[in-house]
Order: C-alpha cells, then sequence, then structure tokens
C-alpha cells in the first residue's frame, strides 16, 4: 500500500495521469471530428440518391403520356384511313380492286386494334408509374426532413467538439505548466509512440499492455518517489490506490 505521506514525485504522477486523461479524451473528439465529413457526405449522397430517384419517376410518367398520346393518334390515323377505304368500296370498278380494298381495310383494322392494346398497355403503365412516383415523393419528403436533422446535428457536434477541444487544451496547458519541463518532455515522448501515455497499475499488472510488472518495479511504483514506466508498453505507470477520485479515461482497464 502507498506510504501515509504522499511523496513529491505523486502530485506529478496524479497530474500525468490527469494530462493523459485529457489527451485521450482530445484523440477522441478528434477522431469524431475527422468522421464528420463522410458524415456529410454520405447525407449528401443519400440526397443525391433520392433525387435521381425522383427524376427518373418523372421521366417515366411522362414518357408513358407521350407513348400513350403517340398511341392514340396512330389509331386515329388508322381509323381515319379506315373510313376513307370504307367510303372507296363503291367506287371499285372490279372484283381484284375490291379484294384489294378489302385486304386495305383489313389491315387497318388490325393496325387500329393492336393502336388501342397499345394504349390500354400504355396506360396501365402510365397509372403504375404514377404510383411510382407519388411513392417517391412521399419517401423523399420524410428522408430530406431526415437528412436536414442529420446535417443539422452533425454541425452542431462539430461545433460542440471544437469547442470542448479548445477548452480541454487549454486546460492541458495548465495543467502542463504544473510538471517539469523533464516529466512534460517524457510525457510527451511516450504519448508520441502511443495513447494513452499512461498505465494504472493494479493487481500488480499495467492494464495497458496487461502484463505482470516485476516486484522491484512494483515496489517503486507503490511509492511513488519516480517514474516508473513498463517494460512491455512503456507507458508512464501510477497505482491504481494513488490516483484516489481520478479517472484515467480511455485507459485500458
Amino acid at each position: 500500500m502507498p506510504c501515509a505521506e504522499a511523496p513529491p514525485l505523486l502530485d506529478a504522477l496524479r497530474d500525468l495521469a490527469d494530462l493523459s486523461r485529457l489527451d485521450s479524451e482530445v484523440g477522441a473528439l478528434e477522431a469524431e471530428q475527422a468522421e464528420l465529413p463522410s458524415r456529410l457526405e454520405a447525407c449528401a449522397e443519400r440526397r443525391s440518391s433520392s433525387e435521381a430517384s425522383l427524376v427518373a419517376a418523372r421521366e417515366r410518367v411522362v414518357e408513358f403520356e407521350h407513348e400513350q398520346r403517340r398511341l392514340e393518334g396512330e389509331a386515329r390515323d388508322h381509323e381515319a384511313l379506315l373510313a376513307k377505304l370504307e367510303a372507296q368500296q363503291h367506287q371499285v370498278k372490279n372484283n381484284r380492286e375490291y379484294s384489294a380494298l378489302l385486304q386495305e381495310m383489313e389491315r387497318a383494322r388490325e393496325s387500329i386494334s393492336g393502336a388501342e392494346t397499345g394504349v390500354l398497355e400504355a396506360m396501365d403503365e402510365l397509372e403504375a408509374a404514377k404510383r411510382g412516383l407519388a411513392k417517391a415523393e412521399r419517401d423523399s419528403v420524410g428522408l430530406f426532413a431526415q437528412l436536414e436533422e442529420d446535417e443539422r446535428g452533425i454541425g452542431e457536434r462539430g461545433q460542440t467538439a471544437a469547442e470542448r477541444i479548445a477548452a480541454l487544451r487549454e486546460r492541458r496547458t495548465a495543467l502542463g505548466k504544473d510538471l517539469s519541463p523533464q516529466v512534460m518532455a517524457r510525457y510527451e515522448k511516450i504519448l508520441a509512440r502511443r495513447s494513452p501515455a499512461v498505465a494504472v497499475v493494479s493487481g500488480e499488472s499495467c492494464t495497458g499492455c496487461r502484463v505482470g510488472i516485476p516486484p522491484q518495479s512494483y515496489i517503486e511504483i507503490l511509492r511513488g518517489e519516480s517514474l516508473v514506466v513498463c517494460g512491455q508498453c512503456k507507458r508512464i505507470l501510477i497505482h491504481r490506490d494513488h490516483l484516489g477520485a481520478l479517472e484515467l479515461a480511455g485507459n485500458p482497464s
């Protein structure tokens, strides 16, 4: 157990633990910030995809409207032709001409029938396309509202994270002033290689890498009189009992 009277270095160890907690929180916030642009991009892609679906649905409606009008016009043309042919029946002079006229009339009737069938099919397709457009429009309303909410939330989260990072860095600067340049230099050197740079010792093991602490090193850690680093992960070690109420966020446990 630690000594009743706190060694002089123990306050520095606690400050380092607090510093490590701040750095871990800043790192987590910065990682979150780094993901925000991709989240915004995903929102933009979903909006673009929905807009493209709306355009395609509208074009499909227009396509079948045009097809229906074309076939209706084709049917009217063949009906006019049939009426003209029927009017010529009394003008033919022989059976050969009459037979040829009848064949033309039959072809006109077949063309009318085919055009009318096409009109009915186009009408069915048009109704289906209109239903599809209506659904796409309904879906887009809900989606766009959700995307606006998501984008607003992403923007607010980015602003909150930026403000929190600024506050944490300010606290970090103030905390660093309480530590000696030698201690800070050692901490920064370790932090450059791995984060967090400080690990708690619990059950005679480093919680940063789960490796056991040699007995002599463990005794030094309990005394709190010198900086001891883990032989495996090279993190600065502090015994859990020395932390008191301090929580070392981001430190494996």
